[in-house]
């Protein structure tokens, strides 16, 4: 009769291939971060280029950028990014919504809730590094969007410290703001030269509340600029700051500027902010040494 000795694991070597094991999950997992911290990154850029192509379509078209909303006086107002619908694959959206025809809120001071269609997530206006709800929680539930267009530096007259008086279609000499006009023959720094759009998160805990691409939502307790666009002073031209309108993203340690021109620059939140405020200036002579924001 012959005998058959079944082959088995130790205790030693199970343990050893359970070491083995763990130290690849120990070196794979942060790898895979890594693949999709970078993934992020680029998609957040080529989401900004998008961007910067559709502007450009736009002015094309238009003969000028579009304003950062447009409305009368305190009312609710179309934002620039719904005016980049059709210019982002989304042009059976912008006719659904029919901002050329349509008021937004309806003309009331303060806008009405979102219709479904305002509620529609889109891609192209998203961070993927921000992540979370596709509604923005702390804006009436409008769909969020992370970039924010830059109004530029000529603040309005402050009527405390650090408080500034609303002042209806103001010109903050960047390229987008309410109701503006500008041509890129009025880009006098030169577009590649001048910032458009900047990047925000959602992270209510800080107050950091994003945006929303639909428009500006009215007067409701106070005028909401920052739904569409803000200026820029020296706190919110701090990248990743304090304050609750710096330009700010999940990017560690950088946030991603567009400029005029279609250029997407990775700027480091090192950089001195009155760089930030000079870039964002369409008119004020000041040349910036791009090699700063590394």
């Amino acid at each position: 009769m012959s005998r058959f000795r079944r082959k088995a694991f130790t205790l030693i070597e199970l343990l050893v291939v359970i070491a083995i094991i763990a130290i690849l999950i120990a070196i794979l997992v942060p790898a895979v971060q890594r693949v999709r911290v970078a993934a992020a990154r680029t998609q957040c850029q080529n989401n900004l280029k998008q961007v910067g192509l559709a502007l450009h379509t736009y002015h094309d078209t238009n003969k000028l950028f579009p304003a950062a909303f447009k409305n009368v006086g305190l009312n609710p107002g179309w934002g620039w990014a719904t005016m980049l619908l059709p210019a982002v694959e989304q042009l059976v959206l912008y006719e659904a919504l029919a901002p050329e025809s349509t008021v937004f809120g309806g003309g009331a001071p303060f806008a009405s809730p979102p219709t479904p269609l305002m509620q529609t997530p889109l891609s192209v206006f998203r961070c993927p590094a921000d992540g979370g709800s596709e509604l923005n929680t702390a804006r009436d539930n409008y769909a969020i969007s992370n970039y924010r267009a830059t109004a530029g530096p000529n603040l309005t007259p402050q009527v405390a410290p650090g408080v500034y008086s609303f002042q209806t279609d103001w010109d903050y000499g960047g390229i987008m703001f309410q109701n503006s006009r500008i041509t890129t023959t009025l880009v006098i720094d030169g577009t590649s030269n001048t910032v458009i759009v900047g990047e925000c998160i959602f992270d209510p805990g800080s107050g950091k509340n994003a945006t929303i691409w639909t428009g500006m939502r009215g007067l409701n307790g106070g005028i909401w600029l920052s739904d569409t666009m803000w200026w820029i002073d020296a706190q919110a031209a701090t990248i990743n700051g304090t304050a609750v309108q710096s330009f700010s993203s999940r990017h560690l340690g950088r946030a991603f500027f567009l400029f005029g021109d279609g250029t997407v620059r990775f700027v480091s939140q090192n950089v001195d902010p009155s760089i930030i405020m000079f870039i964002t200036g369409r008119d004020d002579s000041v040349l910036v040494d791009f090699t700063s924001f590394n």
